[in-house]
């Protein structure tokens, strides 16, 4: 799908990677509505886009349906709902998290999909076109040791993508998930490494990852990542040897 002319619903994107989506989707020509928790991040971004912004908690049903009715009073329609807001928190060893922190991650790495699907999926299965973009992560492929919600709620949100693309893609609904690697965000830099850390040199800038977005939905392409082939490796050696991936994995991993 070419972005040129498309209206897109970008999620989380006040700020961060989702700010460098929604400035980019505009660049390559499409309405671009702005959505965060993050008011004043929404009101700047969508200020320097000149477009529509609302600052609402989108694991809310009501509120994701109040951005869905935006984007049409404003635009007439969605052609793309990228569901990419998301929640990580600070590395966790160890740490089963509280019923808070699977909660929100829960209800923003999954629940969030599930009502964008919801909300736009009759209206794109009736034009017989549409597209659902969903992020989740390289760890929805892998895990993540030190962070067991965060990885949980992101193989469930690969789930949730798998399906809608089993369901939909044959009634025109292209359906993408997004699982890259490190990047060059807030939730990346919340995790305090120390300067010269090597994961900075191999973290991707927001720009370079929102050409990478773009190309992968020019393509339509269902599985993306930022480091091809990374995904794919996971999961063979979990199918050639799952106890040896298992005892691979058991230290704390890279957050992503």
């Amino acid at each position: 799908m070419e972005l040129d002319g498309k209206v897109v619903v970008v999620t989380g994107s006040g700020g961060g990677i989702g700010e460098a989506f929604a400035r980019r989707f505009t660049a390559e020509g499409a309405q671009v509505v702005v959505t965060d928790i993050d008011g004043p991040g929404v009101q700047r971004v969508s200020g320097d886009l000149d477009t529509v912004g609302v600052a609402v908690d989108i694991t809310r049903e009501e509120n994701v349906q109040a951005v869905a009715a935006a984007a049409r009073d404003a635009f007439g329609r969605i052609d793309i709902w990228y569901s990419n807001a998301g929640y990580s928190g600070p590395p966790q060893p160890g740490n089963l998290q509280t019923d808070e922190v699977w909660n929100l991650t829960w209800n923003l790495h999954v629940l969030s999909h599930l009502y964008a699907a919801r909300a736009v999926l009759p209206e794109m299965v009736e034009r017989g076109e549409g597209y659902l973009l969903n992020t989740a992560s390289v760890v929805a492929l892998s895990t993540q040791a030190d962070k067991v919600s965060y990885s949980v709620t992101k193989h469930a949100a690969l789930s949730l993508a798998e399906w809608l693309a089993v369901h939909y893609r044959p009634r025109g609904v292209r359906v993408s998930c997004f699982c890259p690697s490190a990047m060059l965000t807030p939730m990346l830099l919340s995790n305090d490494f120390p300067p010269g850390h090597p994961i900075f040199a191999m973290a991707m800038s927001p720009e370079d990852v929102a050409s990478v977005l773009v190309d992968a939905i020019r393509a339509e392409k269902f599985l993306i990542e930022t480091e091809p082939g990374s995904g794919a490796a996971s999961l063979r050696a979990k199918a050639d040897d799952y106890d040896a991936w298992i005892d691979q994995t058991a230290t704390p991993s890279r957050p992503r």
